[in-house]
């Protein structure tokens, strides 16, 4: 799982923001893979990356979610520990 990044909730929107341009366009290249080619290696690879990318972004969502059940307060160490082992197990 990738490093969490620290920052406003500003910076937080245009990551997640971000992220899901970068999706959009994976999926739009691996339907546009599936409707003309026979590549099935590169169409793995790329729905690997899509599925990365959104494990990510409900990582995120969900450590932002927790943040705001404490007040809006960032998550401690122990609690960033402990979502990460809950997301590795979904």
């Amino acid at each position: 799982m990738a490093t969490r990044r620290k920052g406003s909730p500003e910076n937080t929107r245009t990551t997640l923001q971000n992220r899901l341009a970068r999706m959009e366009g994976q999926m739009a290249a691996l339907r546009r893979m599936i409707e003309g080619s026979t590549d099935w290696k590169k169409m793995l690879v790329l729905a690997a990356a899509i599925e990365g990318a959104v494990d990510q972004v409900t990582a995120d969502l969900f450590e932002k979610y927790l943040e705001s059940l404490n007040g809006g307060t960032k998550l401690g160490e122990d609690a960033r520990k402990a979502l990460d082992l809950v997301l590795r197990r979904l």
